[in-house]
C-alpha cells in the first residue's frame, strides 16, 4: 500500500464549496432533510460540463419518477421494509427502460425521505423538489467553472514532438552508420503519451456545449498514425547492412524532417526532396550482392514510409487552437 501525496484538486474544491452552499441555502429556506442537498451536489459533480448537464437531467427525471411511485406505494401500502423493497424492485427497471439509470443512487435519497415521512403530502413533495433543484442546480453552477486544459495539452504536444525529433535524428544517424544500434525513445512510452493526450483533448471537447471537436485531438491522432510508420522505419533501417550514397541522401532527408518536426509547413518541401531522391535512385548502379540488394530494397521501402509520414502531416495542416 502506497500513500500518495496530500493534495486538494479542483474537483475536490468545487465539491466542498458546493456542499457548503447547498446546506446553507436549504437550511435558510427551511427545508426538511436539508443536509441531503449536499449528497445531491456530490453525485452531480462531474469531470466535464457536458457530463454534468447530462447527469443533472437524468437525476432529476429519475427522482421525479421516484417521488410519484414512492408517494403511491407508501401512501396506500404503508411504509414497511417489504413495500420499500417492492417499490425499488419496480422503480429500477423503469429507470433502465427510459435510460436514466444514472439517477438511481440519487433517487434512493428521495425514496428514503418518503419512506421515513409520517405523512406524504403536497408540502413534502415540494420540499423534495426544492432539495433537488438546490442540489443539482449548485452542482451545475460549480461545473461551469472548469480549468482550461490547453496548458497540459501543450505540454503533451511538446513532449511528443521532442520524442519525434530524437527518433528521426537517430534514424538519420543510423543510415550513415548501418552497424550502429538505434537508441530511440521507447515507442511504447510515446504511444502511451499520445493516448493520454487524446483522452485529455476529448475531455476538453466535453467542456463545451456547442463545440463537438478539438484540433488537439486530431493533432494527436495524426501523431499516432505517424508513430506506426516510425516503428516500421526502425525495422527497415535495422535490416540494412550497407551504407551507400543513396543511404546518405535518405539520412539527410530524415535529418531535415527531424529539424522541422514542430514546423507546420515543412511537409511539402520534404516531399519535394524525397521525390528528387527517388529520381536519383533510378540511375544508381545495380546491386552486386544479395546483401546490397536487400539493403537497397529496404531503402526504397523506407522512402515509401517517409513519404506516407510526410503526407499525413501535410493533410493535417496546422494546429488551430
Amino acid at each position: 500500500m502506497q500513500i500518495k501525496p496530500y493534495r486538494i484538486g479542483y474537483r475536490t474544491l468545487k465539491t466542498a464549496l458546493g456542499m457548503t452552499l447547498a446546506v446553507i441555502l436549504s437550511r435558510l429556506i427551511g427545508l426538511d432533510n436539508y443536509a441531503s442537498s449536499a449528497i445531491l451536489v456530490v453525485l452531480c459533480i462531474k469531470d466535464t460540463r457536458v457530463k454534468s448537464f447530462e447527469a443533472a437531467i437524468y437525476r432529476f427525471i429519475a427522482c421525479f419518477i421516484a417521488i410519484m411511485i414512492g408517494s403511491v406505494f407508501f401512501t396506500y401500502l404503508g411504509s414497511t421494509p417489504i413495500v420499500l423493497g417492492v417499490m425499488v424492485l419496480l422503480f429500477i427497471p423503469v429507470t433502465v427502460m427510459i435510460g436514466v439509470q444514472e439517477g438511481i443512487v440519487t433517487s434512493c435519497v428521495i425514496i428514503l425521505h418518503l419512506y421515513m415521512a409520517k405523512v406524504i403530502d403536497f408540502n413534502l413533495i415540494i420540499n423534495e423538489i426544492l432539495l433537488l433543484i438546490i442540489g443539482i442546480g449548485i452542482a451545475l453552477i460549480m461545473n461551469m467553472f472548469m480549468p482550461s486544459l490547453d496548458h497540459k495539452l501543450n505540454q503533451y504536444k511538446r513532449k511528443i514532438e521532442d520524442d519525434f525529433i530524437l527518433i528521426t535524428f537517430v534514424f538519420s544517424e543510423g543510415l550513415n552508420n548501418p552497424n550502429k544500434k538505434l537508441n530511440t525513445p521507447s515507442f511504447d512510452q510515446v504511444s502511451q503519451n499520445i493516448k493520454k493526450a487524446k483522452s485529455l483533448a476529448f475531455r476538453e471537447v466535453k467542456n463545451h456545449f456547442v463545440r463537438n471537436e478539438n484540433s488537439y485531438y486530431h493533432y494527436f491522432d495524426m501523431r499516432q498514425e505517424q508513430l506506426t510508420l516510425l516503428k516500421r522505419m526502425k525495422n527497415l533501417i535495422e535490416s540494412m547492412q550497407h551504407s551507400q550514397h543513396a543511404h546518405h541522401l535518405c539520412s539527410q532527408l530524415l535529418l531535415d524532417v527531424s529539424q522541422n518536426v514542430q514546423s507546420n509547413d515543412y511537409s511539402l518541401m520534404r516531399l519535394h526532396s524525397l521525390y528528387e531522391i527517388k529520381i536519383k535512385l533510378q540511375s544508381i548502379e545495380l546491386p552486386k550482392t544479395q546483401g546490397e540488394l536487400e539493403s537497397i530494397a529496404a531503402l526504397f521501402q523506407l522512402l515509401n514510409e517517409v513519404e506516407e509520414y510526410l503526407q499525413i502531416k501535410s493533410q493535417f495542416g496546422s494546429l488551430k487552437k
